[in-house]
């Protein structure tokens, strides 16, 4: 039987969703903020693609160049790379909701991050669940609220079912971040699990087909240029051989002058 989610803006502590059942969700670790160490493996995937290479344009096509998807997303690609062209690709592959998720949540992370740092000094117990509200001020409050309005607005454009830019979660996903959110629970971690899904998706399908694009049109303009050189090869040559004709004559033309002015 399908759930009915309905969502309420007058509330500080958060929409109302009604559920046929409740799920107990634990509060996310606060360690989930701390700042991630990245391994060595990664640190060398990131320094293969130093900006030391950016003046060989061959390089980009190289498998070890080429940017992930994950550095595209932070837009450190070069060249045709680039955050914006990925945009581009995704727009005409009608597929644009998946960029503009991932974004969006991102952006979710980055002010619950900088609202639980501002908070936790003076209310330690402040873990962005709407129940550990009682204890904000009312400046603190007042950005909670607009936090749970920015969660309320992702739901609403990207996650709930007939939604304007509806993503292609599992019902599993779907359901399980409604229902944190029904429960209170605004910390960004709910996002993560339809983030990775969306990460996967991308990652699987309009990745690829983003690298083949650019390898495909990168073919076309060599080949372009490679038969404007031939074209322009073949007429220098024409107009090499019609001078050497034209001397030609005209070295005939002189010696026949030279012998009617000769007479019998």
């Amino acid at each position: 039987m399908p759930t009915t989610v309905s969502l309420s803006h007058s509330s500080v502590a958060g929409p109302t969703m009604h559920q046929q059942s409740a799920l107990s969700i634990s509060p996310p670790s606060a360690q989930y903020f701390a700042p991630s160490t990245p391994s060595r493996k990664q640190r060398r995937s990131v320094t293969s693609f130093d900006s030391r290479h950016s003046g060989d344009e061959d390089d980009l096509d190289s498998p070890m160049n080429r940017p992930t998807l994950h550095q595209i997303l932070l837009n450190q690609g070069r060249g045709q790379y680039t955050l914006d062209n990925f945009g581009a690709f995704l727009q005409s592959q009608f597929c644009y909701e998946n960029l503009a998720f991932w974004l969006a949540s991102r952006q979710y992370k980055l002010c619950a991050q900088s609202l639980y740092h501002s908070v936790q000094q003076s209310v330690p117990m402040f873990n962005l669940q709407a129940e550990s509200a009682q204890h904000l001020n009312v400046s603190q409050a007042r950005a909670f609220s607009d936090l749970q309005r920015k969660m309320r607005a992702i739901l609403e454009t990207f996650v709930l079912p007939s939604s304007p830019h509806e993503l292609n979660l599992s019902d599993a996903v779907r359901c399980k971040l409604l229902r944190a959110v029904a429960e209170g629970d605004f910390h960004p971690q709910v996002l993560e699990q339809a983030r990775e899904s969306i990460m996967d998706l991308m990652k699987c399908s309009s990745y690829p087909l983003f690298l083949e694009g650019i390898a495909a049109k990168r073919a076309s303009n060599a080949g372009s240029s490679q038969s404007q050189a031939d074209s322009e090869r073949s007429q220098n040559g024409g107009d090499q051989e019609s001078g050497s004709w034209r001397l030609k004559a005209k070295q005939h033309f002189k010696l026949v002058s030279r012998m009617l002015k000769r007479g019998p």
